[in-house]
């Protein structure tokens, strides 16, 4: 074999390894979630509102979980609602910023967000603190790097809001000084 077509070989090796990666990631919406989305795909008010309380049913489940101190498995739950929470914040924030670049109006919503962002990382640092307990620290590696990647997130996330609602409240305040002249 020569050294062209091993390489060629490694490569397609790796190459179908990321398609398998990526073909078993779970999506954070179940379908009915996901048709509610769609449904207010063009009201930003709506749609993010959903989006907030599907994060908020998802750290309810990871909560939950954790008080279940007799259930199998709880790790791995913890585990996939952390991440789906976390996948919901970053879509979250992919909607804020498509209806910004349609300039549509998010004063009202970003401040929900940004409240429930807040709770968010309150919920989450009780989660971090509730880990330290030595009974639960078998199952915290479990979820750890996912918690402090969705704690991360959140904090992004949470600056970018509250960046983004500066930004429109200036824009209107703008907009009506240009109005007075």
């Amino acid at each position: 074999m020569t050294t062209l077509t091993k390489t060629l070989l490694v490569f397609s090796i790796a190459l179908v390894l990321v398609a398998a990666a990526a073909a078993q990631r779970r999506d954070p919406l179940n379908d009915a979630e996901s048709d509610q989305l769609r449904e207010v795909a063009q009201e930003p008010d709506k749609r993010l509102r959903l989006m907030i309380r599907f994060a908020n049913e998802r750290l309810d489940t990871v909560e939950a979980a954790i008080k279940d101190s007799n259930a199998k498995g709880r790790g791995l739950r913890v585990h996939d609602a952390l991440e789906d929470f976390r996948e919901l914040v970053d879509e979250l924030d992919d909607n804020i910023d498509d209806f910004v670049q349609k300039q549509a109006d998010l004063r009202k919503p970003l401040n929900e967000i940004i409240s429930a962002e807040e709770s968010y990382d309150k919920r989450l640092k009780a989660i971090q603190e509730r880990a330290q307990d030595p009974k639960l620290a078998e199952e915290f590696k479990q979820y750890s790097f996912v918690l402090q990647d969705a704690l991360e997130a959140v904090n992004l996330s949470l600056e970018d809001a509250k960046k983004t609602l500066q930004e429109q409240l200036a824009s209107i305040a703008d907009e009506k000084e240009k109005k007075k002249k």
